[in-house]
Formats: structure tokens, C-alpha cells, sequence
């Protein structure tokens, strides 16, 4: 038995130690985050550029280099610490090819639209979406980025018209998954173990 309670109890450090580094996954389009947050959550940046620059007709520029589970967008005042709005999902959820119209894919409480040679952004559950390229319907919490090579950025929250802006960057992190068992699997893993070591009492 009392390699048993040994054996629960390294269990639950190891376990433990995974969930102090659970990602910091923000719900729907989020205020306020850190670059601080970002980083201590779990996240790498992975590119940022101001809002004049282009992403590429296919957004490569962004993706050839931010590879993981998970993608966050995030706008700023360029250089600020904070984020003026930012959201995040599964990579594949937040390039779900949604076309040239006004079609959004939610993930993880957002509207996100994909589309090659067109645009690129997320808005909030809700909200109205009018994608005349980028997004042009009055939606506060939200960004939007031209995916044509001679067109930058165009909108953080309400503040639009930014495609040549060199005051406000936009900034990308990506995360991958992180493989720590809830604690319904540390309950069943200690089941097992208890169970084990009754067995082993009865045989002996």
C-alpha cells in the first residue's frame, strides 16, 4: 500500500506541474491582454509588422512561420504593451477558408473569416460582418487584414483604415496543444493503481 500512496503521490506532481502550464486560451475577441500574459500563458510570437506591411495573397508570409495548434491575432498601437483586442483559436479553425462574402467560421466564441487574395480577420459572436475585402460594418471588438499583396492591414476594432499605418502592428503568437490528462484521468489512473495493489495483496 505504501508503494501505492508513493506512486499517486508523484502522479499527482507530475500532473500538477502540467496544469501550472495550462495555455492561456482568451474566449471570443479579448481586451487588455499583455504581451506579459501572452508569453507567461504558453504562447511564442511568431511575427508582427506593422499595418502597412502585407501578409501575402495567401496570408504566407504569416503562416510560413507561425506553426503550431493554436494561432492568436492581435492588434496594437505599435511598440504598446498592451493589446488593443486579440483573439485565438485552433490554426485550422482560424484559416477555415470562408470565401469572398460575409461567411464567418466560429471558434473558440469568434467569428473568423479566411480567404485567400481577399481577407483575413475575426469579430465577435454576434456581430455584423460585411466584407467588402475587409470587414467595413461597425463592429468594436474585431480585426481585419488584407490578404492581396499591396494592401496592408485595414482595421483594429473601430479603427479603420490602416492599411498604411505604421502606427498600429499587428502581431501573431501560436501555442501547441498541451498534453495534460484532467483530473477525471488522474482519478481513474489512481483507480488503477489502488485496484492493482489489491489484486497483488489477494495473490500474495
Amino acid at each position: 500500500m505504501k508503494k501505492i500512496l508513493a506512486l499517486l503521490s508523484t502522479a499527482a506532481c507530475i500532473f500538477g506541474a502540467g496544469h501550472a502550464n495550462a495555455l492561456l486560451l482568451p474566449v471570443g475577441p479579448t481586451a487588455g491582454l499583455t504581451n506579459a500574459q501572452i508569453l507567461g500563458g504558453g504562447w511564442t510570437q511568431c511575427y508582427a509588422a506593422s499595418m502597412s506591411a502585407f501578409i501575402g495573397n495567401n496570408a504566407e508570409n504569416v503562416l510560413n512561420v507561425c506553426q503550431g495548434d493554436y494561432l492568436m491575432m492581435a492588434g496594437r498601437e505599435t511598440g504598446a504593451n498592451s493589446f488593443i483586442i486579440a483573439a485565438a483559436a485552433l490554426l485550422t479553425d482560424a484559416t477555415f477558408v470562408t470565401g469572398t462574402n460575409s461567411t464567418t467560421h466560429v471558434a473558440n466564441g469568434s467569428n473568423w473569416w479566411f480567404s485567400p487574395n481577399w481577407s483575413w480577420g475575426f469579430t465577435a459572436l454576434g456581430d455584423t460582418v460585411t466584407n467588402n475585402e475587409c470587414d467595413t460594418s461597425d463592429s468594436p471588438t474585431s480585426m481585419c487584414l488584407h490578404t492581396l499583396n499591396g494592401a496592408g492591414g485595414y482595421r483594429i476594432n473601430n479603427i479603420t483604415g490602416l492599411n498604411n499605418s505604421t502606427g498600429y502592428e499587428k502581431v501573431f503568437f501560436v501555442a501547441n496543444a498541451a498534453n495534460v490528462p484532467e483530473p477525471a484521468s488522474l482519478a481513474l489512473l489512481g483507480l488503477g493503481l489502488l485496484a492493482f495493489g489489491v489484486r497483488r495483496k489477494r495473490v500474495a
